[in-house]
């Protein structure tokens, strides 16, 4: 499902990683660990196309990432960045907004599934009708997550999606990923989060 061939990412005369191969399959859900500055969140950017790789290949679903094959590749996946800012003013906007894209048309929003995977995420539904200034940055965060499995996107690509959670909720998304992975989509995360990165089902060591 996500192929990375010999990849490398260098700014100026910086390299943060050289010959990256990677392998993931449908219903695999896995970690991504390093020291700062390594390059783990320029490669999930790289594999979105915000990022250029130096060397290398992405390919995801059997498509090769370019300029001209952005916008399908852009198609297959949810992307949940670590600092997370939707111009939106509600929860309930925020929510929607990602169904208005152009690549989401087509998918239907449902409040009730939603609502489903607020309680799995340990989220009240009364969080919906709560303006954003008014949720914490862990509440955001899981919202967003339950967005991303709303979608239903064969891939997940997420930044520390535990970075502003306590033990219990940080439990609660990774069964969450889990529950994700056994009905087939692909997830990349990074997190720092080692209990998180135990629980999944490989590890990714960038050094």
């Amino acid at each position: 499902m996500l192929r990375i061939e010999e990849a490398s990412i260098t700014f100026g005369d910086k390299t943060l990683f050289s010959g990256l191969n990677l392998h993931l399959h449908s219903g695999e859900l896995a970690c991504i660990q390093g020291e700062s500055g390594k390059g783990k969140t320029s490669l999930l950017n790289a594999i979105m196309g915000f990022v250029p790789l130096s060397n290398g290949r992405i390919i995801v679903d059997g498509i090769e990432l370019d300029r001209y094959t952005i916008d399908a590749i852009r198609r297959h996946i949810a992307w949940i960045p670590q600092e997370l800012a939707l111009p939106s003013e509600t929860v309930r906007e925020m929510v929607r907004l990602p169904f208005e894209l152009k690549t989401n048309r087509s998918t239907v929003f449902s409040e009730r599934r939603l609502f489903d995977y607020f309680e799995s995420l340990g989220l009240l539904n009364e969080l919906y009708t709560k303006r954003v200034n008014e949720i914490s940055g862990g509440q955001r965060q899981r919202i967003m997550i339950a967005v991303a499995g709303l979608l239903g996107k064969k891939i997940i690509v997420v930044d520390e999606p535990t970075s502003a959670l306590d033990e219990g909720s940080a439990e609660r998304v990774l069964d969450f990923f889990l529950n994700r992975a056994a009905e087939g989509t692909t997830i990349l995360s990074v997190s720092h989060d080692r209990k998180f990165a135990a629980g999944c089902h490989r590890l990714i060591e960038l050094s």
